[in-house]
């Protein structure tokens, strides 16, 4: 049995590799976070997505105006 289980086990890194596997994993993941709430925080008015919202009415309804002019 521990055979087996040597031979099945056996191919995989240290543990250690793990740990820095998931420890580089979380700090990645802790950057994108971070980075995405420093962009939501520094956003312009224009950028945000309910703005962006309302001004595809605007243009929306302003599109239809002009067009019928023609």
């Amino acid at each position: 049995m521990e055979n087996f289980l040597d031979n099945i086990l056996g191919f995989l890194p240290q543990r250690s590799v793990f740990w820095m596997a998931l420890a580089s994993a979380l700090l990645v993941l802790g950057f994108q976070k971070g980075t995405q709430k420093l962009e939501e925080l520094v956003k312009l008015p224009y950028m945000k997505e309910e703005n962006q919202q309302q001004r595809q009415k605007i243009t929306g309804q302003s599109g239809k105006g002009q067009q019928s002019k023609f």
